[in-house]
């Protein structure tokens, strides 16, 4: 059941995906340097949020390895 139930969700999430992505870049073909300034600003919140992400696991393992 799960995987029929993630295939399901990752089906509507990649659809959603693509849907915004068409209009961010339809937005974008009337200025190209808006698209540069797209991706950046999406790379850049993807990596901070793999900053965080990786801070909290690594606290995680810090705190249960030196108590």
């Amino acid at each position: 059941m799960f995987p029929v139930l993630f295939a399901a969700g990752m089906s509507l999430i990649d659809t959603t995906d693509n849907i915004l992505m068409l209009g961010a870049y339809g937005w974008a073909f009337v200025k190209p340097i808006r698209k540069l300034y797209y991706n950046l600003t999406i790379t850049c919140i993807s990596v901070m949020i793999a900053v965080v992400v990786g801070g909290i696991e690594t606290l995680g393992l810090c705190v249960e390895h030196f108590r």
